[in-house]
């Protein structure tokens, strides 16, 4: 099943609701954008409960590593670490039994080679690089790391297989001037990439990635019970979701089938991910392997949505304000000049995380360019607002730039700032593609901040008169949709045509335009039904358009 299109000119109203003008700093405690995102829109957050389960404690895993060989898990723990492997560093291990684990092959594990068209649908480690190369894996519990390693990388060396990496993963605590040193003079006298990985990067990745079950089970511990997560009916939608579009993304790349539509499946992916509230690197990793597509098809639009998507996840979900600012720059790169409303509407969602970020000094404003930033976005929409062509956008855009002007404005010019957007809004009657819900929102959130304020009252006023009647037409329009579709049920297709005929005026707006196309594909099948062929054309081609 493909992903739902999302409207690409709706702005993100609950970042947008960050940016209250009038707030004061230093009055407010220290502000969390996942905190105040999760508070206004929960359903983007994972709805599962705590269960019991097993886990083991960090101290009691590490322990248990440290004293592997006195158990004679020795076995175990190459067994663990080769899983633990394809998990967090290359997904295509092919393990070397024997004797010894390695038995004649001289290593415990290697990669294979893989197609890069199906190494593209990984998302973890080195995937990629990995399909490629040959890299060489070497599990070891012995407390005296250093002479093992060595032996190694010389045997595998020996080998003459062409080991672009050596990979040894040890139970044992590795410091840091150790391993540099030992890698540097290994690489140095072989030749080759080595990597050692001790016992601090098990349980970095164990714990970090939510792998303690996989733990337990390959090293054969008794643990208590303690409690996991039990899916609530959002995330079991978003699994099953996610499994049907990770089929979708594998078959394609195994076609080598590359697209924006490729694009936009993996970006839905990561956003799943990101919905269930999935381990970072899982997220993360979704959005690189979307970003790598976008960029083989050198698809700016596409490189937009994932930076745009990126940057939005790291001040949200992560609250990483270097990494935000990394991926703002990127998108600010690929919007500049644009005249896309719809670009310039997520322009303004990521200002306004800039703007809040750098009133709670999250952010030092001279280092994110805030002055130019704003200005910029400004010139943009301005721009944006005076294109005549396009009614719904511009209006949509000379919104937005009130907006923020609202937000540096002395309160005399607040009122003239909110007189000027109730114009908008009064103006916007009768255009489909303005996003009216969306403002609504807005309008209300600033009453917060604005509520005192005469002009305020006044818009107010006018956002209930016109969310009185959208939603009211709405409403009815849904239940005349209904009727008509089982009227159409009963091919009573004359009555059908007069009913929903009577829902399509209701339904011209864009918080119901899958109603919309729904009643007019329905129209178009009754008209054909009474053999008005000319005039199911017109209904089915309307429909498609603004589908498409």
């Amino acid at each position: 099943m493909s992903p739902k299109k999302r409207n690409q000119t709706t702005p993100d109203a609950s970042a947008l609701a960050a940016t209250s003008p009038s707030i004061n700093a230093a009055t407010l405690p220290l502000f969390s954008p996942r905190t105040f995102l999760k508070a206004r829109s929960p359903e983007r957050f994972s709805d599962s409960i705590s269960v019991p389960a097993a886990r083991v404690p960090r101290t009691t895993l590490e322990y248990h590593l440290d004293t592997l060989t006195s158990r004679s898990q020795e076995n175990d723990f190459e067994q663990f670490a080769r899983k633990l492997a394809e998990r967090t560093l290359c997904p295509n291990l092919l393990p070397h039994t024997g004797p010894t684990g390695g038995g004649d092959s001289k290593v415990d594990a290697e990669t294979y080679p893989v197609a890069d068209q199906l190494a593209m649908a990984w998302f973890v480690g080195d995937a990629r690089e990995a399909a490629k190369e040959r890299w060489a894996f070497a599990f070891s519990a012995k407390r005296d790391w250093k002479p093992k390693v060595k032996g190694d990388v010389k045997k595998l060396v020996g080998t003459g297989r062409g080991y672009a990496k050596a990979m040894f993963i040890t139970n044992q605590f590795v410091p840091d001037k150790d391993r540099a040193t030992t890698e540097d003079a290994l690489r140095k006298e072989y030749g080759i990439d080595v990597r050692i990985y001790d016992r601090t990067w098990i349980l970095e990745k164990v714990y970090g990635n939510g792998l303690e079950q996989l733990a337990i089970d390959e090293l054969r511990m008794e643990v208590p019970t303690v409690t996991e997560m039990r899916f609530g009916p959002s995330d079991t939608g978003r699994l099953r979701a996610l499994e049907e579009i990770e089929k979708e993304i594998d078959l394609a790349l195994r076609e080598n089938r590359k697209s924006p539509a490729l694009v936009d499946k993996m970006l839905y992916a990561a956003l799943l991910a990101r919905a269930l509230e999935r381990p970072r690197e899982d997220i993360e990793g979704r959005f690189e392997r979307a970003r790598a597509v976008a960029e083989t098809l050198d698809s700016d639009h596409n490189k937009l949505l994932v930076a745009y998507q990126e940057a939005f996840t790291a001040y949200f979900w992560f609250e990483d304000y270097p990494v935000f600012l990394d991926r703002l720059a990127v998108f600010d790169s690929l919007v500049e000049g644009s005249d896309n409303v719809g670009e310039l509407n997520r322009a303004t969602t990521l200002w306004s995380c800039l703007f809040a970020a750098t009133k709670q000094s999250l952010i030092d404003p001279a280092k994110a360019d805030f002055g130019k930033r704003t200005e910029r976005l400004l010139a943009a929409l301005d721009a944006a607002a005076e294109d005549t062509t396009r009614p719904s956008s511009a209006l949509d855009a000379e919104g937005l730039a009130i907006q923020i002007r609202l937000t540096f404005a002395s309160q005399n010019q607040m009122n003239e700032h909110l007189v000027r957007l109730r114009d908008v809004i009064e103006r916007s009657a009768g255009l489909l593609g303005f996003p009216m819900n969306v403002w609504i929102d807005i309008i209300a959130n600033l009453g917060q901040a604005l509520g005192r304020l005469s002009a305020y009252d006044e818009l107010h006023d006018c956002v209930v008169v016109i969310a009185g009647e959208r939603e009211g037409e709405v409403a009815a329009a849904r239940l005349l949709l209904a009727r008509g579709a089982q009227q159409m049920d009963q091919e009573r297709y004359s009555p059908a045509i007069r009913t929903l005929g009577q829902a399509l005026t209701r339904l011209y707006k864009e918080e119901s335009r899958d109603e919309l196309m729904q009643a007019l594909y329905l129209l178009g099948t009754a008209y054909e039904g009474v053999g008005l062929l000319w005039a199911a054309r017109g209904s089915l081609l309307s429909a498609s358009a603004i589908a498409a």
